[in-house]
């Protein structure tokens, strides 16, 4: 269980970085993956059929006979050929995370720099994102930092603070293949938080996209499209609290009829 003093020391956020639960004394607080995670991704659907069809072809001869066992893998290998590449995407989101954050810490410790990774794709992220860096004037503040909002009861990790061109702002580094709306509703999230407990006033927010394929894309939110984010993610929040309401009253209706 990791700890973390926040609002000057005065509370205190336990995280489990296993279950990825956060707790606030005996409290479980909901995470802001968990809470836009309820939004359908119809893209990733739609995604995960091409990647099916795709293996099918790749696999299926014309004119060739399959026996019953035969048949039978090939399905099954494309069923779950979504999970693979997402898995795999995952990990390199996880290894270009774990590198910008030694990176960040470093530049603010005025330590060392960590040595560039060797795999293609996980270099091409890191790449992106140096790009970024050059081409705007930024102060490290913080990586990795850990939000809670008291008022609305939800905590999450932000990948970054910095002064960018004279300005605060809140970073969230992206590997995926675009700048999906959750996002931005997950921003809004730790804005809000962030000024709710540091009482200051953060000028930007940067999502900043370095894809596997070296890409570089930058959105920067405006104060009225974050307002309107922040309303849906309370919705989404709201949706969240019902959905674990329910899985709680089933869970214990489970547990009554043993």
């Amino acid at each position: 269980m990791e700890t973390y003093l926040l609002y000057n020391g005065k509370v205190k956020l336990n995280f489990d970085p296993i279950k990825h639960i956060y707790y606030m004394e005996n409290e479980i607080i909901y995470g802001t993956t968990n809470i836009v995670g309820i939004i359908e991704k119809k893209g990733l659907i739609f995604w995960a059929v091409n990647q099916c069809i795709q293996n099918l072809k790749n696999i299926w001869k014309a004119g060739k006979s399959y026996d019953e066992i035969e048949i039978n893998n090939i399905l099954q290998s494309s069923k779950d050929i979504h999970k693979e590449k997402t898995d795999q995407a995952a990990m390199i989101g996880e290894y270009v995370h774990s590198w910008i954050e030694k990176y960040i810490k470093a530049k603010i410790n005025n330590t060392e720099l960590p040595k560039l990774p060797v795999n293609e794709k996980i270099i091409n992220s890191v790449k992106a994102f140096l790009k970024w860096e050059s081409e705007n004037k930024v102060e490290w503040i913080d990586s990795e930092k850990k939000i809670l909002s008291l008022k609305y009861k939800y905590a999450g990790t932000l990948d970054a603070e910095a002064i960018v061109n004279g300005e605060l702002s809140i970073i969230d580094f992206k590997t995926s293949n675009g700048i999906w709306d959750e996002y931005l509703l997950q921003v809004s999230a730790y804005l809000k938080a962030r000024e709710e407990e540091t009482k200051q006033d953060y000028k930007n927010v940067y999502i900043i996209r370095i894809g596997k394929d070296g890409e570089l894309e930058t959105k920067k939110v405006n104060d009225k499209e974050l307002k309107d984010c922040f309303k849906a993610f309370l919705g989404c929040l709201e949706v969240y609290k019902w959905k674990m309401k329910r899985k709680g009253e089933e869970i214990n209706k489970l547990k009554t009829n043993k």
